[in-house]
């Protein structure tokens, strides 16, 4: 039974996974140098390399192999050392092809963390110089690669060399004279280094998401979720353990145990406190508790007893009031399980009130999580899912 569960787990994890469930828009941000090699008026030439350019882009990724881009770029070009003076300006934008050559190559089946994306595609850009009045109206192509570094989920760091063919471009780099090329007119290369973001709702970007990934991710859940049943049959021990009761007086053992240890010598009660006073010691020393299944606000059935008790103490004290205190373990979120331990308080309080306690008598309160046991202990923590009594 539990490997076909666990099969059919196995299924439906992959049918979830298979609905691409990563992220697809990345922002990207890069700055670095630059190299025009082709056309330069002679006597100028930049220094090698050159600052700076810069690049800011949109990506998107149809799945985890291609993509588009869409950026502008701004590149500065001023005379070397060795070179007379000049300062030009070039800027683009451009629609580019992304590849995820990491993803084709499988990077995955060696590294999480390092990736390789190749593009090239097509841009509009102008240059600008002192040198001449209008901008120079250029047409390019541009190609490159971008090696990647996985910071964290969300954000990458990123090199990228690229090149860039330009046309239609009627002055040289340095804008004192005409190009006399034809055909590709301007050629520069680049260098950059950036971070990219990831947008989504989803742990993981495309440009790391895999098939590799995917299986573990399934066995990840399977392992859990065989953990789970491993607790749960321990929760289950736990519960048929609550409540002993060697003697079939439908009063707990742990109860019994306390009366003789505390109210009773050689078999006769002590006369030193009443029978209100010993319920409502049981009460505050928390011998009188509800417990509660994993996730549930649900009393267990063998915690009856002590919703009995407490109604049987009220009905007994007509000035008596009580105030229930719901608990939950470390499981979970922190607010979630604030809000199921008050739960479990007011699913105590529903039942008093049904033994005919007035709700006016009751008040209720949820703490959250019980932090005094030992999370990791299935045991410990079905001691931690309780609702208990304070008298007022």
């Amino acid at each position: 039974m539990k490997k076909h569960f666990l099969a059919l787990v196995a299924i439906t994890a992959f049918g979830v996974t298979q609905a691409q469930e990563y992220n697809k828009w990345t922002v990207e941000l890069g700055g670095g140098v630059n190299k025009p090699v082709a056309e330069m008026s002679a006597g100028y030439a930049t220094s090698t390399p050159s600052f700076w350019t810069a690049d800011l882009g949109v990506r998107y990724m149809f799945n985890n192999k291609f993509g588009l881009r869409l950026a502008g770029g701004y590149d500065n070009f001023q005379g070397g050392d060795n070179s007379r003076k000049f300062d030009s300006n070039l800027w683009n934008i451009n629609l580019q092809a992304v590849a995820n050559i990491g993803r084709a190559l499988s990077f995955e089946t060696w590294t999480s963390d390092l990736g390789l994306l190749a593009h090239a595609g097509v841009g509009y850009g102008q240059l600008r110089s002192d040198a001449f009045s209008s901008a120079d109206q250029v047409a390019f192509g541009v190609a490159g690669l971008t090696p990647q570094l996985r910071i964290s989920n969300r954000v990458t760091f990123f090199g990228d060399a690229s090149v860039y063919l330009n046309a239609r471009q009627q002055n040289t780099f340095d804008g004192f004279s005409r190009t006399s090329r034809r055909g590709i007119q301007g050629v520069k290369f680049t260098g950059t280094i950036g971070l990219s973001i990831a947008l989504g709702k989803h742990g993981k970007h495309a440009d790391w998401y895999s098939e590799e990934s995917k299986v573990k991710d399934i066995q990840e859940q399977i392992a859990g979720i065989e953990n789970n049943l491993s607790d749960l049959k321990d929760q289950v021990a736990a519960k048929q353990n609550k409540m002993n009761d060697a003697n079939g007086n439908n009063v707990p053992d742990e109860i019994e145990n306390y009366l003789n240890d505390n109210f009773a010598k050689n078999g006769q009660v002590s006369t030193a406190m009443t029978s209100k006073d010993i319920a409502s010691d049981l009460i505050k020393k928390g011998y009188i508790s509800v417990y509660f299944d994993f996730n549930s606000s649900q009393p267990q059935i063998s915690s009856t007893w002590a919703a009995d008790f407490i109604s049987k103490y009220l009905t007994e004290n007509k000035g008596a009031s009580v105030h229930i205190v719901g608990y939950a373990d470390e499981l979970g979120g922190v607010n979630y399980n604030q809000s199921l331990s008050l739960s479990r308080a007011e699913a105590v309080k529903r039942l008093l009130i049904d033994t005919g306690i007035d709700a006016s008598r009751i008040t209720t309160e949820g703490r959250g999580e019980d932090t005094s046991v030992n999370k990791k202990s299935p045991r410990a923590r079905q001691i931690a899912r309780r609702a208990t009594f304070e008298l007022k």
